[in-house]
């Protein structure tokens, strides 16, 4: 079994008694694999036969591991072709500047997509109406979509937006854009906003969504968006995968800002 020993160099095996199960050990060993270079964008991974001897685990479980690999985008699995390794760029997160998920997927080279998930009106939440400065009870549009780039899902959105400031919003088509239509419908485009980052842990729920293992690292912005006149229209809960996303800060120095001034 070269193939199998080539991958894993012979030094590691399947943990019993751990915590993880052994598939979920075993996309988390190839996956480590892809992102570091080790086996090389293109490759071909060996057969599942051959893994499952060498790892001595069933055919089933290294399958297991596998679809896993390739429902992150990691891997590409063809009938009668087997099984390559992809290695799935980041999709960059500029912090400094107000983009939607579609244009900061398309900057990658990617198809942006979207499978909505909920898409009504409602009463606000409590924590809804704080967020975007609304009366106790008023209307809201809630919009819950997976995030496709390349049909791969890599984001968990939950949007939160004024009704009364976006009548008619329920009638387009929500598949594409949100800013955009915020901007180009109701000229009221996000300008600025407000973001807090907080690495957590996918849930059955978050992993179900975006195709990864429970326990998966996510990236979660929670975010208060303004338009121009300084109304918030916007509130979300982005749940990004952290083996896609990269996020870049600019940082300026206070002195810069002052002279600026």
């Amino acid at each position: 079994m070269p193939g199998a020993e080539r991958v894993f160099g012979g030094r590691w095996n399947v943990a019993e008694r751990a915590a993880k199960p052994a598939w979920v050990q075993i996309e988390e060993q190839l996956a480590d694999r892809i992102d570091s270079g080790r086996i090389a964008p293109g490759e071909r991974l060996p057969a599942e036969r051959d893994l499952a001897l060498a790892l001595g685990v069933s055919r089933m479980t290294v399958r297991q591991a596998l679809a896993s690999l390739a429902a992150r985008g990691l891997v590409e699995r063809g009938v009668g072709r087997g099984t390559f390794a992809r290695k799935a760029a980041p999709v960059v997160h500029d912090l400094a500047r107000v983009t939607g998920f579609t244009e900061d997927v398309e900057r990658q080279g990617l198809e942006a997509g979207s499978r909505i998930l909920t898409a009504a009106e409602q009463r606000a939440p409590a924590h809804v109406a704080d967020a975007l400065a609304l009366a106790a009870g008023a209307r809201v549009i809630r919009l819950e979509r997976v995030r496709l780039g390349s049909d791969q899902p890599l984001t968990l959105e939950d949007t939160w937006v004024p009704a009364k400031r976006f009548p008619g919003l329920l009638d387009l088509d929500l598949s594409g854009s949100l800013y955009a239509l915020m901007r180009e419908r109701y000229d009221l485009a996000p300008v600025s906003a407000t973001e807090r980052l907080q690495p957590i842990a996918a849930g059955s729920y978050e992993a179900g969504a975006l195709g990864v293992a429970e326990g998966s690292p996510l990236m979660l912005v929670v975010r208060i968006a303004y338009a121009r006149d300084g109304t918030a229209v916007e509130f979300a809960r982005d749940r990004h995968r952290g083996d896609r996303a990269r996020f870049d800060i600019h940082v300026v120095p206070q002195n810069v800002l002052a002279r600026a001034r």
